[in-house]
């Protein structure tokens, strides 16, 4: 996987390159001067460069392209390609050196100086220039205020440096004059750039602000989980028990796939209001309406257990079982009533049954994008840096155990 993204990344060199030389032709054609860069492009070695690099050899590509800009006399071009691939191998010094020899060059128009400056930045991202490449991509934006590019790498930047207010801002130029499907993604995003924000509040214990930037967050992205617990957290802070069950409760109705986030939040909270029992109608309803919900049916035996109702308990659990007889943490609850109930051997051989393939996952959780594994659901992915991308990797039920269940 780690070498397909690095030829894709490749391949993105190439057409960042492309790109930027087309725009550099573009404008040189203004004033007639475009023969060298047609000559570098007719060059049989600048073809054989792009044969490589759809193979994939990137070192006979970077050798046939060198040919080619020399035969053509060294065309800006073919120069800002080789750059972005030697950034691309890691060679980020060889990188730096071929983009700034393009800065020297007299004659640079607005927009091919911003071109260089932004495969600049990106060589000083990748060596983790950090301070470098917010001054380039920030240059890039007062030569092309709308380069969507510059734009990206900056707010992903600002993020790293745990800059909000700044990615927040960046975030929102890109999502200016964006497509109605892409601007419910900036929106996605955005609601989770206002829950960090809301997160630094509360950090200052400027709990009013803490609970805006949340709600924010919600009226942008009903359904983003970490804004309605936040939310809930701050006004549970605030001394508004009903208003954080509430805001608890709206989230196992925007997102009941993500419940279980908030099930010890509300079991918490329900005496205090005077309905503990409200917390297992909870968990009944969402297993009535989700059969395969397995964290449901946890939730529920774990609350029976308690109540001291443990032969109660171990239904729901067997039942959870079923649906994912992978889940560490089912059968720890399944061993803890069991050993309540004295071992009782009927008991003991439903669970043998139902559990004789299982295999327990210990980092369940995969973003999509990067296939980064964690034993915990992340919000952003610490590898790619991209938000909400991580499901959970399940493995299918036996195909029996519904009869191993019920016999």
């Amino acid at each position: 996987m780690e070498g397909y993204a690095g030829f894709i990344g490749i391949l993105l060199a190439l057409l960042a390159g492309l790109a930027a030389g087309k725009a550099w032709e573009r404008y040189k054609l203004q004033d007639g001067r475009w023969i060298d860069r047609r000559r570098g492009r007719e060059s049989p070695h600048y073809m054989l460069g792009l044969n490589f690099l759809v193979a994939n050899q990137v070192d006979a590509a970077i050798d046939e392209l060198t040919r080619a800009a020399e035969v053509a006399g060294d065309p800006a071009e073919i120069r800002l390609i080789l750059g972005n691939l030697y950034r691309e191998k890691g060679q980020v010094g060889r990188a730096i050196q071929e983009h700034q020899s393009l800065l020297q060059r007299t004659g640079l128009r607005k927009l091919e100086h911003a071109n260089v400056m932004l495969c600049l930045g990106l060589d000083y991202k990748h060596g983790g220039f950090v301070d470098r490449a917010l001054e380039a991509f920030t240059e890039v934006l007062r030569l092309d205020p709308g380069n969507r590019y510059a734009l990206a790498n900056l707010e992903k930047l600002y993020e790293e440096q745990h800059q909000w207010d700044d990615a927040y801002a960046t975030r929102q130029k890109l999502a200016q004059d964006s497509s109605p499907d892409a601007r419910q993604h900036h929106e996605m995003i955005l609601a989770f750039l206002d829950n960090e924000r809301g997160t630094q509040a509360l950090k200052r214990q400027d709990y009013q602000e803490a609970a805006k930037r949340f709600q924010a967050a919600v009226d942008l992205d009903p359904a983003n989980p970490p804004a309605h617990l936040n939310l809930g957290d701050a006004q549970l802070v605030a001394g508004d028990t009903a208003g954080a069950v509430a805001a608890w409760e709206r989230l196992v109705q925007a997102a009941p796939e993500r419940a279980y986030l908030a099930f010890s939040r509300l079991e918490a909270a329900y005496p205090t209001l005077g309905d503990p029992q409200r917390y297992a109608a909870l968990c009944r309803r969402l297993i009535a309406e989700n059969p395969v919900d397995w964290r449901a049916r946890l939730a529920l035996a774990r609350f029976l257990e308690r109540e001291g109702r443990p032969r109660e308990a171990i239904d729901p659990l067997l039942e959870a079982l079923v649906h994912n007889p992978h889940a560490l943490t089912l059968h720890q609850g399944i061993w803890q009533v069991l050993s309540v109930l004295e071992l009782p051997p009927d008991l003991i051989r439903r669970y043998i049954d139902v559990t004789r393939e299982a295999v327990f996952y210990m980092d369940p959780h995969l973003c999509v994008r990067c296939r980064y594994r964690s034993t915990e659901l992340l919000w952003q992915c610490p590898h790619c840096h991209e938000w909400n991308t991580f499901i959970e990797e399940r493995m299918a039920p036996a195909k029996d155990s519904e009869a191993t269940l019920t016999s």
